[in-house]
């Protein structure tokens, strides 16, 4: 029998809150690109962006999840080098995400392309992340379930970039950042249902248990959060930066003057 809250439904709640926390910081990040005219400046903003989003609010959010995951009868083990390798395809899929529609023009036809690659990338991340378990026991994937999921993560991750692209006041960034929340977790969780027990294999398995990798996994998000939260909260305000340019407006001027 496949269990999904193993340690009973505390697993959700926790990757419902660390989702909602990451979506929020990386659409919080994204307005302070939109601040910004230049390239480089606002590349500086939204990489740190597809850490919070593709990072915290779905990767860490999908680990989470796993926490809850089990057969019984069953031995699994995670690879963590392929379990690392999804969470550098959740970030780097943001990334290329924010970056298609955050640098030069907006169009139809980008847009739902940035959103198509995305979703994608994400899907790629769980099945990757699930690729990385070795088990006593064969896991298959229901194919109406896979193309739910995919759907699922396209929709939320075009949703996602929407909302980077538009939102300017906090109260409605944090609340988007739930409905993230809810999208990210609908197709963790669409997919998981997926998930078929075959027969046992009779292998030896290798690997790392889900316990085993949750410290370093917490120090890491931990540190990046904090990092994460320390950039959102020393970030300049639209006025400030107004401030600034005609500053350096004013100077350029009078250094003109003077020669």
């Amino acid at each position: 029998m496949i269990e999904h809250f193993d340690h009973g439904y505390i697993t959700l709640a926790v990757a419902f809150a660390v989702s909602m926390s990451g979506s929020a910081l990386g659409l919080l990040l994204s307005r302070q690109a939109r601040l910004h005219t230049g390239t480089r400046r606002r590349v500086q903003w939204l990489l740190p962006a597809a850490f919070a989003i593709g990072g915290t609010g779905i990767w860490v959010m999908h680990f989470v999840a796993m926490l809850g995951f089990d057969v019984d009868g069953a031995i699994l083990r995670y690879d963590p080098l392929m379990t690392a390798a999804s969470a550098l395809i959740a970030i780097a899929v943001v990334a290329c995400g924010l970056l298609v529609i955050g640098l030069g023009r907006i169009t139809v036809g980008r847009f739902a392309l940035a959103g198509l690659f995305t979703g994608g990338g994400v899907a790629a991340m769980h099945y990757t992340g699930m690729a990385a378990i070795d088990s006593t026991i064969e896991l298959h994937h229901d194919p109406a379930y896979v193309a739910s999921a995919i759907a699922i993560a396209i929709g939320a991750s075009t949703t996602a970039l929407w909302l980077a692209l538009r939102l300017q006041k906090t109260a409605a960034m944090w609340l988007a950042a739930a409905v993230m929340a809810i999208a990210v977790n609908a197709m963790h969780y669409t997919a998981m249902l997926g998930v078929r027990a075959g027969e046992a294999t009779g292998d030896e398995v290798h690997g790392a248990h889900s316990i085993e990798l949750i410290f370093p996994m917490a120090v890491l998000t931990a540190v990046v959060l904090l990092f994460l939260i320390y950039t959102v909260i020393t970030a300049p305000s639209a006025s400030e930066l107004h401030n600034e340019a005609r500053l350096e407006a004013l100077q350029e001027s009078f250094e003109t003057r003077l020669r």
